[in-house]
């Protein structure tokens, strides 16, 4: 009867893990969906604002590209998709993935000394 009763609650406890998961995975869906709308809203307003003319109109084009593609990125892919980019890249460039890791693990040293 004891078993019944905490093979009960085990399920019960699984489908309510379960629940808050697909919960944040929506959460963290739509908050990139949000960001790469606003990263898109912001490329047109550096376009529509900044000159388009010689080296500053030449460097607001290029941020207002590489806004609009990383919002698109944002925009269409889920975070699963997004772990599963890091993770090819870092298996692409493992030597580049360590010292970026050393370099970050220095500035939170840094950091935390002050």
């Amino acid at each position: 009867m004891a078993n019944t009763t905490d093979r009960n609650q085990d399920k019960k406890e699984q489908s309510l893990v379960g629940q808050a998961g697909t919960a944040v995975h929506q959460a963290a869906d739509s908050a990139t969906t949000a960001v790469g709308s606003g990263m898109e809203s912001l490329a047109g307003k550096v376009r529509d604002n900044l000159p388009r003319e010689g080296m500053v109109g030449s460097a607001a084009c290029a941020v207002a590209s590489t806004l609009e593609s990383g919002g698109q990125y944002l925009k269409e892919k889920t975070p699963g998709d997004m772990l599963e980019d890091v993770t090819n890249l870092l298996r692409k460039n493992p030597m580049t993935a360590v010292l970026i890791g050393l370099g970050v693990g220095f500035l939170v040293a840094r950091m935390m000394k002050r």
